[in-house]
């Protein structure tokens, strides 16, 4: 997204976002999550209880990822509470 000119103005640039990432990715506390055994269950639930589609069908994979893992989802976008069983919390909060 902060590559975007229509949601940041002036956007990143990749390199800047990648650095930024790859800054994340190599914090201590940091855990890279991958999908497991139980993952393609909990998105295909996620996508018929919630009757999910365009834009929203990525956002209930990362959900059923944060779900499988146990993990708590931050963002700002109120979509994410539509799914049942994700933890969520607003990133300011």
């Amino acid at each position: 997204m902060v590559t975007h000119p229509q949601v940041f103005h002036p956007p990143s640039t990749m390199v800047k976002a990648l650095a930024f990432v790859t800054e994340l990715r190599n914090q201590p506390n940091g855990t890279i999550i991958n999908p497991g055994p139980r993952h393609w269950g909990n998105f295909s639930r996620l996508c018929a209880a919630t009757d999910v589609r365009d834009n929203l069908v990525p956002d209930s994979f990362f959900a059923a990822l944060a779900i499988e893992s146990g993990s708590e989802w931050i963002s700002h976008d109120r979509d994410y509470h539509r799914f049942p069983g994700l933890r969520i919390r607003h990133p300011l909060e």
